[in-house]
């Protein structure tokens, strides 16, 4: 008998520039059956939603900009990807949960209350170190500014201390974009090693998969998330990986997976995860 064709996935996928309807999420399956995918998961941000406003800090804290994106409904997007399967349409039910440290009890109700097949773990937003000072958007690229007068190596210290926290709380199927901090194209001027070996640690302790992320080839970071030693330290500590590319546009369904691969297979992996029902599968790189 024949081996099984891998499955090939794109787990890591956004409607939240069109409407909720059949034929807006349509396109998104169109590229990615023309790109060779078998399964599509979407994975909307939720402070798209009202429900999961509890989430996220105060308006004060976050400058209303959550209050602004937070107008949609959340048992919609549900329902819309349930109509999807109905039709045929080969859709997974995903979320990209922010954390944010102290609202992980608001984080823990939304993840438990829906049927979700995954659910990625990012971190978005970095605390404020001082009293009356607001969160930090530091991948809010219309504010890349903000960088100048940050100091970079602190930056990330502070988010790979929020992505190991992150995976402990064992609320995540992967942790998405692992060095998104780099986001905007800065970088410091040291070593990560240690960083990049922490974060591996805490993602196989946890029992969690990192993914490689094409969209950082669409962003003035250059290069995937992550970086190849943060995915070599992850293949060192067993952290087991997945290809996705963060498509907010049905175009980049996909997108560059071909390059990701190779870079997983030069690094050593041999297989990729898929979910269904939060449990997790193993299958050949295709």
């Amino acid at each position: 008998m024949p081996p099984a064709a891998p499955v090939r996935s794109d787990y890591h996928v956004h409607l939240e520039r069109g409407p909720w309807t059949l034929e807006w999420l349509g396109r998104f399956v169109e590229t990615s059956r023309a790109r060779g995918l078998t399964e599509i998961g979407f994975s909307e941000h939720p402070h798209r939603f009202r429900e999961c406003r509890a989430m996220y800090p105060p308006r004060d804290a976050v400058g209303g900009w959550v209050d602004a994106q937070c107008t949609e409904s959340l048992e919609d997007y549900v329902r819309l990807i349930e109509q999807a399967r109905r039709a045929g349409l080969p859709v997974k039910l995903g979320v990209e949960a922010d954390f944010l440290p102290g609202y992980e009890a608001a984080l823990e109700r939304v993840v438990r209350a829906y049927p979700w097949d995954f659910v990625i773990g990012s971190v978005h937003w970095l605390p404020p170190q001082r009293r009356g000072e607001p969160w930090w958007g530091f991948d809010d690229l219309s504010r890349i500014e903000a960088w100048e007068r940050r100091d970079v190596l602190d930056a990330y210290r502070r988010y790979f201390r929020l992505i190991e926290e992150a995976a402990q709380t064992r609320l995540f199927d992967f942790i998405g974009h692992p060095d998104v901090i780099k986001v905007a194209g800065y970088r410091p001027d040291a070593d990560l090693a240690d960083l990049y070996d922490r974060a591996a640690a805490a993602f196989a302790a946890a029992g969690t998969c990192a993914e490689i992320n094409t969209a950082g080839w669409r962003k003035p970071a250059r290069e995937a998330y992550p970086a190849r030693p943060l995915l070599e330290a992850c293949w060192r500590a067993g952290v087991p990986t997945l290809v996705n590319s963060d498509a907010h546009s049905p175009e980049d369904v996909g997108r560059d997976f071909d390059r990701a691969a190779r870079i997983a297979r030069d690094v050593g992996y041999t297989e990729v995860a898929t979910f269904s029902g939060r449990a997790r599968a193993m299958v050949p790189l295709g």
